[in-house]
Formats: structure tokens, sequence, C-alpha cells
């Protein structure tokens, strides 16, 4: 949405209200669902020549648990404000804290759409203990423990297993040489 700045420009105001509704872009995140337009409102506010925008943003969306794939809906509320300024009266340098209009007026989408995109989580919970689903059987294991092995060796390791396993045959702290002569580490003869 395009908000006139006219009437802050010509002195007939000191505040302009606004209030619509915005479908958010795909841009916000892949995984992630509005099932409602998100209702953007707020001011611009004129004191002495200085102008600030104050916009809040109310709206739920839908995605799944990023451990064990659960639905999740969340709702959320949020405000920003960011000082404002007409294109010809900033220099010619880069000012990234300020938002421009220009004469068509203010862009009100890009700080409603960058609200969104700083503080919608990039990871979802269904709840901070959540336990995921089994990578051998794919069971969630927030409804109970599967039916899988507890512990399997990676079978490029298999064979150091064997080295940990006793052989009856052998005591376990015999240790000999056969050049040399020593017998468990000792030297003497």
């Amino acid at each position: 949405m395009i908000l006139d700045m006219t009437p802050i420009l010509n002195g007939s105001a000191t505040k302009i209200p606004f209030r619509y509704e915005y479908t958010p872009g795909e841009a916000i995140a892949e995984d992630i669902v509005f099932p409602a337009p998100v209702t953007v409102s707020g001011e611009v506010a004129n004191m002495a020549g200085y102008m600030k925008l104050t916009l809040s943003t109310d709206f739920s969306y839908d995605t799944e648990c990023a451990r064990c794939l659960a639905p999740i809906h969340k709702e959320m509320h949020l405000t920003v404000e960011r000082d404002v300024a007409g294109e010809k009266t900033l220099e010619e340098e880069d000012n990234d804290d300020y938002l421009i209009f220009g004469q068509d007026g203010l862009d009100l989408d890009e700080p409603a759409e960058e609200l969104l995109f700083v503080n919608i989580p990039m990871r979802h919970l269904c709840r901070e203990d959540c336990l995921g689903l089994c990578p051998g059987c794919g069971k969630d294991l927030n409804e109970g423990p599967c039916s899988c092995a507890k512990k399997k060796t990676d079978p490029r390791l298999a064979i150091l297993g064997q080295l940990l396993q006793k052989d009856p045959d052998t005591e376990s702290n015999d240790i000999s040489l056969t050049e040399g002569g020593a017998t468990n580490g000792s030297t003497e003869e």
C-alpha cells in the first residue's frame, strides 16, 4: 500500500493513520502458510519536521515441527518504529536508517514484509522437548519408543568392536614380545 504523505507535507495534519490487509510473498519462508492476510495498522506522525512511522502487524500462520513434522499454528503481533524522510531531504549517501518516500507516497508493504521476515523463526518446534522421528522406522518418538534396535553400529567401524570383545583363551593383561623376551612390559630377564 502506498500512503499519501500530502496531508503532513502541506501542514493540514500531524498524523496519518492507516489500516489495511497485506498478503505476504513467498520470500518470507517456503514452509509457512498464511491462512488469512496480515493486518497492518499504524500511523505516520509529524513531530516538528521529524516524521516517524509506527507499524503493527497481526497475523497467524501454519507450519510444521522441524523434528516430528506435527502441524503448528502460531499467532503473532509485531510492532516496529522507523524514521521517515522524503527523497529530496536526504543527501545522495546510502541511508538505511530512514524509510524514504517519493512523490507517490510511502510504500508500507516494504517495512511490513521486513518485519515478518526478521521476526518469524526459521525453525519451529511443536514443543521444546520434541523427540522427533526415529531415523530408522519414522515413528513419532513423542508418542512412545519404537521397536528399532537402540544401538546400531556403523558397518565401517564393526571391525573395531571385535577388539573390545574378550577372548576367553587369552588374559587381558598378558602382553608379550617375541623378540627381546620381555613379558608384561618388563625389561628384566
